[in-house]
């Protein structure tokens, strides 16, 4: 029978959400920073409490039974509202202060985060930025899930329960081999990739969804996904195997000398970027602001940037 005379407590919630997680005591364990025995207890007394199990022990990893299926969004719930309820408490009157745990999609990390890195001291020398490279349905899901704070995304994709604060748009643009007839050009038009082979990066990454919208609207040749990682994508353009699409700002991170870039006429198409965060969080003054530090420290960098239309 289940123990109804009090509710469970927020160490036992917290507990069954990490080991939910990470389906391994021992890395949930340290993740609370409490020893496995005290870990193993705080479950086993939560089960007492709900009088069922909740997850099933076993030699290598942790199984979650259908009740801990059930009741696990509740328990995530509950203890994502009271780390807010103690982010508001502690933060009161200070902010953007402590330790903020940012995602960075892998198509921008590698010329946004030392901007960040070298940047934010000096603009927020109160915040200490734990920066992590992840694609963008990982950032989402550990987003949900209370493992990161906030992520600075492509926005212009599905964001599922997470709120965003647009910063700006950044240019897209083509790469194509070095004597392609198109190296150099300032006019395209995105009609003109009706004729080409498009070379995408692996699913999961939002620069794939991004080019393939633009393939679905403007050309009837399917693309195809060949790379994993965009300096194999570049690689493969500089062999002549087609062109792919990139952002302009990762420009600066290629260093090969045999390919050429071709840019849109006018606005042209592009990706926009921002910070997303759970719509719960009790930070969404303190992420608009950090939005606009950020901004202004890439305008300052020299990173192309669009002001936000529409």
């Amino acid at each position: 029978m289940p123990t109804t005379s009090s509710l469970p407590s927020f160490s036992q919630l917290r507990a069954f959400v990490a080991l939910c997680d990470y389906q391994h005591f021992g890395e949930a364990a340290v993740i609370l920073g409490v020893s496995q025995p005290s870990l193993s207890q705080a479950i086993t007394a939560l089960e007492k409490r709900i009088g069922g199990e909740l997850v099933e022990r076993t030699t290598r990893r942790v199984l979650v039974t259908p009740l801990g299926q059930t009741l696990l969004p509740y328990a995530r719930e509950a203890v994502l509202a009271a780390e807010a309820f103690n982010d508001a408490v502690a933060n009161q009157g200070v902010a953007l202060t402590g330790t903020m745990r940012l995602g960075l999609i892998p198509t921008l990390a590698p010329y946004l985060a030392p901007i960040i890195l070298d940047g934010l001291p000096r603009e927020l020398p109160r915040l200490q930025p734990e920066l992590r490279e992840m694609v963008t349905g990982d950032i989402l899901d550990m987003l949900s899930q209370g493992r990161l704070d906030a992520a600075v995304i492509a926005i212009d994709v599905d964001l599922h329960r997470a709120a965003a604060v647009p910063m700006f748009d950044e240019p897209l643009v083509v790469l194509v081999p070095r004597n392609h007839p198109w190296a150099g050009r300032t006019d395209l038009s995105t009609e003109e990739l009706e004729e080409q082979q498009l070379l995408l990066l692996d699913e999961g990454n939002c620069l794939r969804d991004q080019t393939l919208a633009l393939c679905q609207r403007y050309s009837s040749h399917p693309p195809a996904a060949v790379a994993t990682t965009l300096s194999t994508v570049v690689r493969m353009v500089v062999h002549g195997v087609g062109i792919t699409v990139v952002p302009e700002g990762a420009l600066r991170m290629l260093d090969h000398e045999d390919y050429a870039v071709a840019r849109f006429a006018g606005r042209g198409p592009v990706r926009r970027i921002g910070i997303v965060h759970r719509t719960s969080s009790s930070r969404s003054e303190d992420f608009t602001r950090l939005a606009k530090v950020l901004t202004r420290l890439a305008a300052d960098a020299g990173l192309p940037m669009l002001p936000l239309n529409g």
